[in-house]
């Protein structure tokens, strides 16, 4: 409006600390996007899982909503199951090879696909680091898993991997993570490098074992009816933000996991290397 009020007002909901990268990154482009737009678009941003997260927020893009949900792209995999071929395990060895993925024409073809199922997807490589195993012991082969209890994600794709991997998985909210590891209900999660450093989990587990099975990452999803109520030249100013924001928050975790890995071993954490090879065969079927 002509008063400086905003004419669509989006929440953005993400599961990061106020101050990881991801976060950050995504103030500023919306910050970004507030001035290049004049003040029409409006996103307010809720780290910490504060609103609807997971399943729930990509529930709320479906049904239409000013919502912008910021979620591992296998959340979307429930309606276009391409999605989890594109996040599956055991596939990338660099943030930068998957983000190279992330702009092929194959993923151009899915990006279409999630419009006709009502969600406009707006970048795919929010990444976090990759995820590795976290426990209270070293793990170096799928057999070192047999009846570890990992915390996952509530998600199909994690549950089969990490069953895959030899582990028994625990899934649960992210919020429970501390108090189970605790109390001994799970004996370890799997998680990037900066999760455990953020949330301060090294006071409770000391192995971290480098599978890196998974690129972490998210993306950045709309309705894509909402979408069409956008003017051309917003939409642009989108596109273009969220696509900058991306690679200003790669470039970030990649330094802030570096200054975290350094921590974490000085705290008494030790890394260990693992037998790659046997845990691809071993992911070979999801």
């Amino acid at each position: 409006g002509k008063n400086g009020e905003a004419k669509h007002v989006f929440k953005l909901s993400n599961v990061f600390t106020p101050d990881q990268p991801l976060n950050v990154a995504l103030e500023e482009v919306a910050k970004n996007i507030n001035e290049r737009t004049n003040g029409a678009i409006e996103i307010q941003i809720y780290p910490n899982g504060e609103i609807a997260a997971y399943k729930d927020g990509v529930e709320l893009v479906l049904r239409g909503a000013h919502f912008i949900s910021n979620e591992d792209p296998s959340y979307i995999g429930d309606y276009v199951p391409e999605y989890k071929a594109l996040v599956g395990p055991m596939l990338y060895e660099t943030m930068d090879e998957y983000s190279a993925m992330c702009q092929s024409d194959y993923v151009k073809e899915i990006n279409k696909k999630a419009e006709e199922k009502g969600i406009k997807v707006l970048a795919l490589d929010y990444c976090f680091g990759f995820r590795h195993i976290v426990a209270n012991k070293p793990v170096k082969t799928p057999e070192d898993l047999k009846g570890v209890k990992l915390r996952v994600p509530k998600s199909d794709l994690w549950i089969d991997t990490l069953t895959a991997m030899g582990a028994t998985p625990v899934p649960m909210a992210w919020s429970e993570v501390y108090s189970a590891l605790q109390q001994g209900v799970i004996d370890g999660l799997e998680t990037s490098i900066s999760d455990v450093a953020a949330n301060q989990l090294q006071e409770i587990v000391k192995h971290i074992s480098l599978t890196g099975h998974f690129c972490g990452t998210t993306c950045i999803a709309l309705s894509n009816e909402v979408w069409k109520t956008l003017t051309p030249e917003q939409q642009k100013i989108m596109e273009e933000e969220f696509a900058a924001g991306a690679i200003k928050n790669n470039e970030m975790v990649k330094e802030q996991e570096a200054k975290d890995r350094k921590m974490l071993e000085e705290s008494g954490v030790q890394f260990h290397e693992v037998d790659l090879e046997s845990f691809r065969e071993r992911t070979a079927v999801v």
